[in-house]
């Protein structure tokens, strides 16, 4: 079996994603299909003895949509999506402004508005139509017209539909010989055409804004991967594409570089950062024989690194393949809109065809008008607006309290999350380590650390770097340092103030004939030592942990209320047990690289439960991708950012609680508008059917549900949230 994904273009709503997926699922050869309607693409796995990738890809294009074998392609192609629906909808509002304001004079108790004589001539509303119907809905059409060849409907047959009835309708009424008559005001449609038009195609914009932003993601892990690799190849070095690496080729890497290539370190000694993998804020001292990834980088030193396979086979690589497979899956909320665009359509265009057989017989030019009536009052602008515009106002409420929302679906989905994963470093923790501990063996606690950030503050170590800032808080004022070396993995060493200072891995210290007599390392609580000698002699000590964020006992407190929380980080067991002790947490998961973190949320979700999992660093990607909602803290990478489907843009875990709580008030909501437009739908088609309703009072009242809809709607901006406060929830 083979695996493929393509970019799909022409979808427009669920009900085209599922007639693809259908399709494909009954072609012999294909194993599965899966349709992302948000990501416009199709992964599909199929056998290529029975059927090639050429063909699957016309049997799409059958069904009257592109489709091309080109993953990067999707960024250029979204991008020219919101352009065409935004460029379309713009000519749309013009064109259809002079309709709406010949159509302002003829409401029932509105204030008198002047309209010019122009606006309303019947030849002039003609023309105007004409060009609406033909040109900016053409598209309808044709995917109206592709759907029907294919025995489905979609909303484009009901848009399409109930245009050309209006259309053709007042087409008749103004080329007809007895069309003007004296004192009497003629009534058309041509306002009904302008208003479904722009209305639809302000949500065809909107929605393709959306589909770009979920792309994002996986561009920023695909520009994780270098292009160019530096190698040694016949005693001399050499960049070659990353495309040319194999394995057994040597790596050459320097101080600050990325690492580009999965490897043992022949070579070389130096500090790693590896939290793009485990999340882990310490770096890792690295020296021959050790294992080292692409994706991580050199904070100092320089390695040669054997290399153990090609980029396709990395860790990174593998990264990416794990959440373009998670977001292949399909929400809860797709299937159900699935199920609703397949039957509502063709039972609108059932009940207008009933409608029209019915009058025919006693009047046929009644029972065009009841039957258009039919089709106006039904069209589903109300049931459409019942979600968005509720998921609109919440995300804008959200967005005043440091609660991005990337797609309104997070909001429809966290309300119903039981299962909160907690990462450690960067969500619970401040995500970098700061001095927690000095001791000196003199009692001088100050100078010791003056002297220690004497030497720390040319070191661009993470670690070194809290020494350094832990001194400037301390309000001391730190001296130059002369004769300065870095030995990678193990320490500084210089001159301060005539003495020569040495700070760094208790080892290595023994090494150089310092005799440190204490026999406790620091670390069994997930600390970092960094033992000081001055002139020789062992002088104290300095501990550097990564602290747990102030909020963070609390938000896990106010999370609780809400659903069961749990703690998965790629860190050590005992840094991780310390942080669930002090934060409340009694279920925790540790060492846990990026590929366990994705299994133990499907575990859950095979389960039944709804998992949502909170993350900073690139090591969740594929955790949060796979997740029912992702959660990126703002102050990570910008790979989990891109991941997620809300980024807490203050950085504070009490965000969580928040948004859950802004969720329940936001589905809560949107119940209430499902309920006025469903109560609409079903008193006002009988109404139509049994010709108690003009086809203009149709038309308001099309317009006059989909206005209740919205101001219900609105009631969610009195709804306040208290800024991140954990005790606003008890």
């Amino acid at each position: 079996m083979k695996t493929i994904r393509l970019q799909i273009t022409g979808m427009t709503c669920a009900a085209c994603s599922a007639r693809i997926e259908k399709a494909l699922n009954r072609t012999e050869g294909i194993r599965t299909a899966s349709v992302n309607l948000a990501l416009a693409q199709a992964a599909v796995s199929y056998d290529p003895r029975f059927i090639e990738a050429k063909r699957i890809m016309q049997k799409i294009e059958q069904l009257g949509y592109g489709a091309k074998d080109e993953r990067l392609d999707a960024d250029s192609s979204s991008e020219n999506e919101v352009q065409l629906y935004r460029n379309r909808f713009i000519a749309a509002a013009v064109l259809s402004l002079p309709l709406f304001w010949a159509m302002s004079s003829h409401i029932p108790f509105v204030p008198e508005v002047w309209t010019p004589a122009l606006f309303q001539s019947a030849l002039f509303q003609l023309l105007v139509a004409t060009v609406l119907q033909f040109y900016i809905g053409f598209p309808f059409y044709y995917r109206a017209f592709q759907a029907m060849k294919q025995r489905s409907a979609n909303m484009d047959v009901l848009v399409a539909l109930s245009t050309s009835v209006a259309y053709f309708y007042s087409h008749y009424l103004v080329m007809r010989p007895d069309h003007s008559h004296s004192g009497e005001h003629q009534t058309y449609y041509f306002d009904t055409i302008a208003m479904i038009m722009t209305a639809v195609l302000l949500g065809k914009y909107l929605e393709s804004v959306a589909k770009r932003k979920a792309l994002k993601d996986l561009r920023m892990l695909y520009g994780l991967q270098v292009p160019l690799i530096r190698v040694l190849r016949r005693q001399a070095e050499e960049w070659i594409a990353a495309s040319d690496l194999r394995a057994g080729d040597l790596v050459l890497v320097r101080g600050d570089e990325w690492i580009s290539a999965d490897g043992v370190v022949v070579s070389g000694q130096a500090d790693v950062d590896e939290s793009m993998l485990t999340g882990e804020s310490r770096t890792v001292a690295k020296a021959a024989g050790d294992r080292v990834y692409s994706g991580t980088r050199s904070v100092n030193g320089s390695l040669r690194i054997k290399a153990l396979t090609d980029v396709q086979g990395t860790r990174l690589a593998n990264m990416i393949a794990l959440v373009e497979q998670a977001q292949a899956g399909k929400p809860f909320i797709a299937r159900k809109v699935n199920r609703v665009a397949a039957v509502f359509v063709p039972v609108m265009i059932v009940c207008a065809a009933i409608t029209f057989a019915g009058w025919y017989g006693a009047d046929p030019t009644a029972a065009l008008q009841h039957a258009m009536a039919v089709l106006l009052v039904a069209c589903p602008c109300a049931l459409g607006l019942a979600t968005p515009v509720s998921i609109l106002i919440s995300t804008g409420l959200a967005a005043k309290s440091g609660i991005l929302c990337k797609e309104g679906r997070a909001l429809e989905i966290v309300h119903r999350v039981d299962s909160v994963l907690l990462d450690k470093t960067g969500t619970l923790t401040e995500g970098k380590p700061a001095v927690t501990t000095v001791y000196s063996l003199q009692g001088e606690k100050s100078r010791l650390l003056r002297l220690a950030a004497a030497v720390e503050q040319y070191s661009a170590h993470p670690a070194a770097q809290a020494v350094a800032d832990a001194a400037r808080k301390s309000n001391l004022i730190v001296p130059d340092a002369a004769e300065v070396r870095e030995i990678p993995g193990n320490g500084m060493a210089g001159v301060v103030e005539g003495k020569n200072v040495m700070i760094g891995r208790r080892g290595w210290l023994r090494q150089n004939g310092v005799i440190v007599n204490e026999a406790d390392s620091g670390e069994d609580d997930g600390s970092t030592a960094l033992y000081v000698a001055i002139d020789g002699r062992w002088a104290g000590k300095l501990t550097a942990s990564d602290r747990i964020k102030p909020d963070a006992a609390a938000a896990v407190r106010d999370i609780g209320r809400y659903a069961e929380v749990e703690m998965i980080t790629g860190d050590r067991r005992q840094a991780a047990e310390r942080v669930a002790a002090e934060t409340g947490i009694s279920r925790w998961h540790a060492e846990m690289l990026p590929e366990h973190k994705l299994e133990y949320v499907r575990k859950l979700q095979r389960k039944g439960r709804i998992v949502a999992v909170v993350g900073d660093g690139i090591n969740d990607t594929a955790a949060l991708s796979a997740a029912d909602i992702g959660i990126a803290m703002g102050g990570g990478t910008d790979s989990a950012m891109q991941a997620g489907d809300m980024v807490f843009v203050t950085n504070k875990l009490a965000s969580m609680a928040e948004a859950m709580k802004l969720s329940r008030q936001t589905m809560r909501n949107i119940r209430q508008n499902l309920f006025f437009a469903l109560l609409y739908n079903v008193g006002a088609i009988p109404f139509a059917a049994f010709g108690f309703l003009d086809p203009k009072i149709a038309c308001v009242m099309m317009a006059a549900s989909s206005v209740l809809v919205v101001s219900n709607a609105l009631r969610l901006q009195r709804f306040k949230l208290k800024g991140g406060e954990s005790d606003a929830y008890r």
